[in-house]
């Protein structure tokens, strides 16, 4: 090409982006006078324009930026800068530049320019850090949602949440028991509510198919001591509590509105079935309130006074003290102390020791409900968790940070001649840093969106997921703001801090040795050591996380292989509610007969059994006191309260607890018969080194011992030995129960067998679970399970990350070696040869 046709053409380029005639003809000369190849000297042209751009946005005259390149030896400088030709660089006069708005975007568009004009570089440290910012996120989402997200109280701190303590451990309360406690406690509190959960079966606004939700059952006051408005309508209120029975009226839970009835306002007013019965609608929450328990978003709120309605039970839920389900609340008056609260619910405690709890060990427990995440029992265990992903994000974070470091310095080998050519214009050394830690912002932020993006992803999939529960629930882990911050926050910290040494390390390099020599200026024995300090901090942090995931698994797998001391066998399980209004008491035994007989000829079906509350059930605890009356002794004259529940005579085939002494219980076994059977821990309590079968015991009514079974996990399987007493299911005659069914082989086809068989025995029972005994065992793991999964989840994020890392750092360590490697090939050298001398 004519060179007076290529440096007009060069000159044409600088004025379309936007220089003055003057600085155009400049760029164009220089650019023009270089013997190169087109990406150098379109290299060199971008260079010269960001030189005039940063010079006339920090106010200096256009003629003096125009005069720097009247020196002959600084046009000779740049010239040769491109060529390679060795020349030496002169000291050009430093100029302090500043960040002002418009230089700072032109810098924003410059390294995108850069970053898209190396698209697999960017794209492959861009997708390193989403991937990696992705998980720290996804894990302080959880930690947000179960332990930091605060509750959406009016002045949580005067808010606490009341448990009863039975001995070491702690349970919900009976509605019998939040009651005296409001009694009891009128000068301390200014209001007591609960609320209990239950699932039932949603049947649209009319009619149709139904789906299995979950119920937040409150009393009158809840809505008002917790001190939060609805979206629409109203909330449930004393009025609405009154009548048992009485009051089918709801609110919705936001994200059930807007997922079921698609955010329609008009819902207001109209009517949902829920388990075949009209409930009125009366106002939709706002999405602030996520329910009672932190994570678990209850899908509509109906009135306590409902909760025989819809969970029956021939105990009335109201009225018994054996039905521990009911989380409880109070708020403290203004000026009352907690030390006045805690003197006021010991004294209704001792007065029900008089009474209903007599011979108890109980009490009751005041937690702030800013401190709870589920119960007492479970939150030091959760916090601990909490506390060890918190560790573990941090570590992941080192491994982020050195991850990019190593990316900015295998692209600092591949910058040094620009940044040399920077540096002979007479560019500080804090005016060449300052662009590439822009660069690193720019990737890091981009990073960070895809890990929001992911984590956004990750909180649906959780938010979505179906735990096997009594009841259907909604893990919320979804991101909030804290999160979008910690997202962006991280990232700004690995763009800021490890994207300013690579650059420091970049700038170091001597401008001449660089100008003369491509593979020269990189960093020697400090920018070796650099390296290998990055590649070992990954591999050391990633073997760490590793180590203590593989720590966590095997704790969890232990736990997993603890014998709850039933449903060894493949066994479906469903919990099925009988309409009250279809099954008076009276006929109700006989149903629950035919439908276990229904069950028994599903193919695959080998036993089948029914029990009204089976074991870790974690959503409800049923207890009755009993007493061994041949003991005469003082301290034992009163009532131990222990674990009971009604079975038929195939439940213990059916779950596989064997049975020690005795007999099982016949279908003559019923209210007239008054008879029980009882656990090893009972028999060896009551009677040591003796036979219970034949014994008495007071229930508080005298019934016959009339067997012996193995103890079994109850509550949790890390719990000592229980007691635990059996009665004969027609003396309970339960509306709500589980169904057992043990089968020959595997038990999810049975499952779906089971529940149609169900179905087309009446369409009008309510089946509320249907799962194996496999999924409802490993309910009381899953805290373990979801910690041991998100921790290997990080370890294999950070084993990826140090992998990529390590691929930077070699390539960083290659491109250093690249003159070497070529005289060693001139040499004779031979390509494994070669190989085996980088590896």
């Amino acid at each position: 090409m004519d060179p007076i046709v290529d440096r007009l053409e060069w000159e044409h380029r600088a004025r379309r982006r936007g220089l003055p005639t003057e600085a155009a003809q400049v760029v164009g000369r220089v650019t023009a006078a270089a013997r190169a190849d087109q990406a150098r000297r379109t290299e060199l042209f971008e260079e010269l324009v960001a030189h005039f751009e940063d010079g006339l946005a920090a106010g200096e005259p256009l003629a003096a930026l125009v005069a720097e390149f009247g020196d002959p030896d600084t046009t000779t400088t740049l010239i040769a800068a491109v060529d390679g030709i060795a020349s030496p660089v002169p000291a050009a006069p430093p100029r302090r530049i500043g960040l002002e708005p418009a230089m700072l975007l032109r810098e924003l568009r410059l390294a995108f320019r850069r970053l898209t004009g190396n698209l697999g570089f960017a794209a492959l440290a861009a997708a390193a850090l989403a991937f990696g910012i992705g998980a720290m996120t996804s894990a302080f989402s959880l930690i947000n949602t179960m332990v930091l997200r605060p509750w959406p109280i009016a002045d949580v701190d005067r808010v606490y949440d009341i448990f009863e303590r039975q001995g070491s451990q702690t349970q919900p309360l009976s509605n019998p028991d939040l009651e005296d406690l409001a009694r009891g406690t009128t000068g301390v509190f200014s209001s007591v509510a609960g609320v209990r959960y239950a699932g039932a079966q949603w049947g649209e606004r009319d009619a149709g198919p139904t789906t299995p939700v979950s119920v937040a059952l409150v009393t009158g006051g809840y809505f008002d001591l917790i001190g939060i408005r609805p979206a629409l309508g109203r909330w449930i209120g004393p009025g609405d509590d009154l009548a048992p029975g009485g009051h089918p009226v709801v609110v919705l839970g936001h994200r059930f509105w807007l997922r079921s009835l698609r955010g329609d306002s008009a819902a207001i007013g109209g009517t949902v079935r829920l388990n075949g019965r009209p409930y009125t609608i009366i106002g939709v929450a706002g999405p602030e309130y996520r329910g009672n328990v932190r994570a678990i978003m209850p899908d509509l709120i109906a009135p306590m006074a409902m909760i025989n309605v819809l969970s029956p039970n021939e105990d009335d839920l109201l009225r018994s003290r054996d039905m521990h389900g009911l989380m409880g609340k109070a708020r403290l008056r203004a000026g009352v102390t907690l030390a006045a609260a805690e003197v006021a619910v010991g004294q209704v405690a001792t007065d029900l020791e008089r009474g209903p709890w007599k011979g108890r060990d109980a009490g009751f427990r005041l937690v702030p409900t800013r401190d709870t995440i589920l119960y007492p029992d479970a939150d030091p265990f959760i916090r601990r968790l909490a506390g060890a992903l918190l560790g573990v994000v941090g570590l992941l974070l080192l491994v982020i940070c050195a991850n990019l470091a190593g990316f900015l310095l295998a692209r600092g080998v591949d910058r040094r001649r620009e940044i040399a050519v920077q540096r002979a214009l007479g560019a500080t050394r804090a005016r060449v840093v300052a662009p590439l830690v822009l660069e690193s912002l720019v990737l890091a932020a981009v990073g960070g969106l895809g890990g929001v993006a992911i984590a956004m992803g990750l909180g649906s999939l959780l938010a979505d997921l179906a735990v096997a529960l009594p009841i259907p629930i909604v893990l919320d882990a979804t991101p909030d703001w804290r999160v979008v911050v910690f997202a962006f926050g991280v990232s700004a910290v690995v763009g800021v801090t490890f994207g300013l040494v690579p650059a420091l390390h970049s700038t170091a390099a001597d401008v001449s040795g660089t100008l003369r020599d491509e593979s020269a200026g990189g960093g020697g024995r400090r920018g070796q050591r650099l390296r290998r300090g990055l590649v070992i901090a990954q591999v050391g942090v990633s073997l760490l996380l590793v180590v203590g995931t593989a720590s966590l698994a095997a704790g969890a797998r232990t736990l997993g292989t603890i014998d709850p001391g039933f449903g060894r066998d493949p066994t479906a399980v469903l919990a099925v509610a009988f309409p009250v209004t279809r099954y008076p008491v009276e006929q109700r035994v006989s149903a629950i007969r035919e439908a276990a007989a229904r069950l028994a000829t599903v193919p695959g079906v080998e036993h089948v059994g029914v029990i009204d509350n089976i074991p870790l059930n974690a959503m409800n605890t049923q207890t009755v006191g009993v007493r061994n009356p041949e003991d005469t002794a003082a301290e034992n004259r009163g009532l131990l309260d222990v674990d009971r529940a009604a079975i038929d005579s195939g439940y213990f085939r059916a779950a596989g607890i064997g049975l020690v002494d005795g007999r099982d219980f016949l279908a003559t076994d019923g209210p007239g018969l008054p008879v029980v059977i009882i656990d090893e821990t009972l028999a060896k309590r009551f009677w040591p080194g003796q036979r219970a079968v034949g014994r008495r015991i007071l229930t508080p009514e005298p019934a016959e011992v009339v067997g012996v079974v193995r103890t079994i996990k109850v509550r949790s399987l890390t719990e000592p030995p229980r007691p635990m007493v059996y009665f004969p299911l027609a003396t309970r005659r339960p509306a709500s129960l589980w169904f057992l069914a043990r089968t020959s082989g595997n038990p999810e086809p049975v499952t779906a067998a089971a529940l149609a068989a169900l179905k087309a025995l009446d369409p009008e029972l309510v089946p509320t679970t249907a799962a194996t005994m496999t999924r409802h065992l490993a309910t009381t793991t899953l805290p373990v399970r979801i910690g041991a999964t998100v921790l290997s989840a990080l370890a294999v994020v950070a084993m990826a990350l140090a992998i990529i890392g390590l691929a930077g750092t070699v390539r960083y360590a290659v491109a250093q070696r690249r003159r070497e490697v070529g005289i060693r090939m001139a040499l004779g050298a031979t390509g494994p040869a070669v190989v085996r001398l980088l590896a």
